[in-house]
């Protein structure tokens, strides 16, 4: 009696093992496929969606523009070159006849007008002349002195027609320096002060902001989207003095034509990047 007893309860205790394990086992794939861990340390529901929508942050569009903007002042001044050439045998000899002829050139431009503090020297070289014979043999022939002066020509601002009067006066200048032997003439730039520039050139980067803006809203608009801001702009003014090239010596007129523009632009452009959303 005893035995039987025992035969039946150790099936019994067994079965029990069975599913207390069984349990475990189930609760625990319970737990996996209700939570996940997420990236951040946090857990969440799996198949649910979190209260407030996705945790990743929304991903903003751009429009990029180039914006210009120009503004036209009134020349002002005249900045001119003029050189003097001269060979000798002797480089003595040639650069004592440079220096007379540039100093009758300086003194019939100060007879113009023209204030002595703008006569500058902007260039002086002495250089030798080599020749060669059948042989390759090289000897020097003599010397060349080359001198230049750099003349600024300013007009009143007040003036009416002052283009025009700027104009008369760099051909009178060019005129009086090759009638005292002056025989290099490298051009002419016509420009205005730098207070006259930068304030031009502060007026062209509105404008070209402007312009930026007004083309970011106009695309935007055809996107139906919204500029919500700007992201970075970059500037790049741009101001070039108007060149005239003026062959006078080659003219041989006692009236050298110089014709200055009437106006001179100021430009300058901004790349610009805004956020849209």
């Amino acid at each position: 009696m005893c035995l039987r007893r025992n035969m039946q309860t150790a099936p019994n205790s067994r079965t029990q093992k069975f599913i207390a394990v069984g349990a475990v086992l189930a609760l625990a794939l319970i737990s996996l496929q209700a939570y996940t861990l997420m990236t951040d340390g946090t857990f969440s529901a799996a198949g649910i969606q979190k209260v407030g929508g996705s945790t990743d942050p929304p991903t903003n569009g751009t429009i990029s523009v180039t914006g210009s903007g120009q503004v036209e002042i009134q020349p002002t001044m005249a900045i001119l070159t003029i050189g003097v050439n001269t060979q000798d045998p002797s480089a003595q000899t040639a650069a004592q006849q440079n220096a007379n002829i540039m100093t009758n050139v300086i003194s019939a431009l100060e007879n113009l007008g023209i204030n002595s503090s703008s006569i500058q020297t902007v260039s002086y070289s002495i250089n030798p002349q080599i020749n060669y014979d059948a042989n390759g043999k090289s000897s020097v022939a003599g010397y060349q002195v080359d001198s230049q002066v750099q003349v600024t020509i300013t007009t009143p601002t007040t003036t009416s027609q002052a283009e025009v009067q700027l104009g008369t006066k760099v051909g009178s200048a060019i005129d009086a320096a090759v009638g005292q032997g002056a025989n290099e003439v490298y051009g002419v730039q016509f420009t205005a002060s730098n207070s006259a520039v930068q304030q031009a050139d502060q007026q062209a980067l509105q404008l070209a902001v402007q312009d930026a803006s007004s083309q970011a809203k106009s695309i935007a608009t055809a996107l139906d989207v919204t500029v919500t801001g700007v992201i970075s702009v970059s500037t790049n003014p741009s101001y070039t003095p108007s060149p005239v090239i003026q062959d006078a010596i080659a003219s041989g007129s006692s009236q050298t034509p110089i014709v200055a523009p009437q106006s001179l632009t100021v430009s300058a452009t901004v790349q610009a990047v805004y956020a849209i959303s």
